[in-house]
């Protein structure tokens, strides 16, 4: 069992407290227990006064992606750009003719055949939206394609959909 002396308390004690910057009592060093926290996903600061709140990145309803329209335009250089983009990003899983027979594809649920009649005769925002926020085990590609890219690759994955 420790003993120890009355002395070496109080002076432990006392090199363990110390005093408001503004005068004030002692209180013991609890700098660890008392500092700011914040849940997971949570903004640490406030908006300053006036600034307006931009969610670009917000989920999107099947009624709100099926109301988008591409608004990149149609032609050879969207087409190439998102062409290079599926085989960078897309390729893995669907293939290099989107038809889901990529190399890992024999490895997980089999990909969607993004050339199909289903596909074809979605809408070009359900495309977008699968894109970005991911289906079933496709992970979504937010953050890794810009909205303009991902625009291009829904051309391109139309363009492979031409019969």
């Amino acid at each position: 069992m420790w003993k120890c002396s009355l002395p070496a308390a109080a002076l432990l004690l006392a090199t363990a407290c110390t005093q408001y910057p503004s005068g004030g009592s002692l209180r013991l060093h609890t700098d660890m227990a008392e500092q700011p926290g914040f849940r997971a996903q949570e903004n640490p600061r406030a908006l300053p006064p006036g600034a307006v709140a931009r969610d670009w990145d917000a989920p999107l309803s099947p009624e709100a992606a099926a109301k988008l329209k591409n608004p990149e335009p149609a032609g050879e250089a969207a087409v190439a750009q998102g062409k290079t983009l599926f085989r960078v990003y897309c390729t893995p899983c669907h293939g290099a003719s989107g038809k889901g027979d990529g190399t890992v594809a024999s490895k997980i649920t089999r990909p969607a055949d993004l050339t199909s009649a289903k596909y074809a005769a979605s809408g070009d925002g359900f495309l977008y939206q699968a894109i970005r926020e991911g289906s079933g085990l496709m992970p979504p590609q937010a953050e890794s394609l810009s909205n303009r890219e991902r625009w291009q690759v829904v051309h391109y994955l139309r363009s492979l959909q031409k019969p």
